[in-house]
């Protein structure tokens, strides 16, 4: 054995020490879902004390390196854990026992499995299921996804119907984005453009945020909805609560779809809770994924006193846009004409924000590829006034914030001064 390999022994031996001790006085044969924090600062303690006392010499990402790999050693996260704490790691995809990929600065990377048996993925999923107090993951129920303590979404799926098992892992931590400015450092948004979202909340536009799936939409929504002045109530409606908004906001509520049992019964689905939202005396509805016949709902709920709510939708496109959406509210049985329906959408959507992956040097980033408002219709089709145009190689204004239409123009001029919002761009 090497140094490094008797130190790193040594190490793992004085965790799992203080390990059994505590979980002997609960009588516990691993550690708790909850605990994952508190493990993790007693590797590090003892890291550092390993240094202190010179039986580690180790630079910086050495040491970082070694506290994931003890971490990881004495969890059930197992080398799974060494990926969860890289804060720069968007998503680990466990492919069976066969690959595993994480996602990481838009490359996808090959790493080694950190399982060898299918039954050790089921294991950490029902791990995590049982700390979380939901879900579960069987041949009854072969699907399941969990939204896990630090927001990111796991999602897994047993053989058959997948083939070979798979669990996927997206990072949506709340704190690594709190403000728009982090957007801005990360690559994802024009710092030209903050001044102009922040209007765009404060004076109540209505927005929806657009793009593929993965492209950064639900931090985007979580990012504006930051900005919601405190005094405003916000009712939040997700299938699985990514948001996490109801911890932050003085006064929010969230509701949280669910799917039906092995009998086919208890589903609440997104339109009910959207009606549900609209009793809770909300001034704005937060929808993190329109899916279904509640666009009709949320569309209502913004032109009858709910001003300033946000919205997702999946579109390949910003012109696809605001033509989804209209898709989508006439699944609804109380739809009226598929032309009212579009001039519905066309006088209450104001801004529309379009995310996508933007290709460059080898990676793919996610970023805002488009700013545009909502000008009426044009030949039966919602008609968009694109104000900022995005790509690899930056943004570029296209429009003044002062040629929109009157509604939009008018909510902007009463908390900002239009002739300035988007100066930080070259005209």
């Amino acid at each position: 054995m090497t140094g490094l390999e008797l130190a790193e022994a040594r190490l793992r031996a004085r965790v799992e020490s203080e390990l059994a001790r505590e979980l002997g006085q609960r009588a516990a044969t691993r550690p708790r879902l909850e605990d994952q924090q508190w493990v993790y600062q007693l590797v590090g303690r003892l890291v550092s004390e390993e240094q202190a006392r010179g039986g580690l010499d180790l630079d910086r990402n050495a040491l970082s390196e070694l506290w994931r790999r003890v971490f990881g050693a004495v969890t059930p996260l197992g080398p799974l854990a060494e990926h969860l704490a890289d804060p720069e790691v968007e998503e680990v995809r466990i492919n069976g026992t066969g690959a595993c990929f994480v996602v990481r600065g838009g490359r996808r990377l090959p790493v080694p499995v950190p399982f060898t048996d299918e039954q050790a993925l089921v294991d950490l999923v029902h791990w995590y299921a049982d700390g979380l107090g939901g879900g579960r993951l069987d041949r009854s129920s072969p699907t399941v996804t969990l939204i896990l303590p630090d927001g990111s979404r796991l999602h897994a799926a047993l053989s058959p119907p997948a083939r070979p098992s798979a669990v996927t892992i997206r990072r949506h931590p709340a704190g690594r984005f709190r403000q728009l400015e982090d957007l801005v450092t990360a690559g994802f948004l024009p710092a030209a453009l903050v001044p102009f979202l922040r209007a765009a909340v404060e004076g109540r536009l209505n927005i929806l945020v657009a793009g593929g799936a993965g492209t950064g939409k639900t931090t985007l929504v979580r990012v504006l909805c930051r900005l919601i002045p405190a005094e405003q109530r916000v009712v939040t409606v997700e299938d699985h609560a990514e948001l996490g908004l109801w911890r932050e906001l003085a006064d929010c509520i969230s509701l949280e779809g669910r799917e039906a049992n092995t009998e086919g019964r208890g589903a609440i689905g997104i339109q009910r809770l959207v009606t549900e939202a609209l009793r809770m005396s909300p001034d704005r509805i937060v929808v993190g994924e329109v899916r279904g016949a509640e666009a009709l709902d949320l569309l209502d709920a913004m032109n009858t006193g709910h001003p300033g709510s946000l919205c997702t939708v999946h579109a390949e496109s910003p012109r696809d846009t605001l033509p989804r959406l209209s898709r989508l509210a006439l699944r609804s049985p109380q739809a009226p004409r598929p032309e009212a329906v579009l001039a519905e959408v066309a006088s209450t959507i104001d801004l529309v924000l379009f995310v996508g992956f933007a290709a460059a040097e080898g990676s793919r980033r996610r970023r805002l590829l488009s700013a545009s408002c909502v000008a009426g219709l044009e030949g039966g089709r919602p008609l968009m006034q694109e104000l900022v145009a995005g790509s690899a190689a930056g943004w570029r204004r296209v429009g003044s914030p002062a040629a929109m239409p009157e509604p939009a123009r008018s909510k902007l001029a009463a908390v900002a001064d239009l002739a300035t919002l988007l100066d930080g761009f070259d005209a």
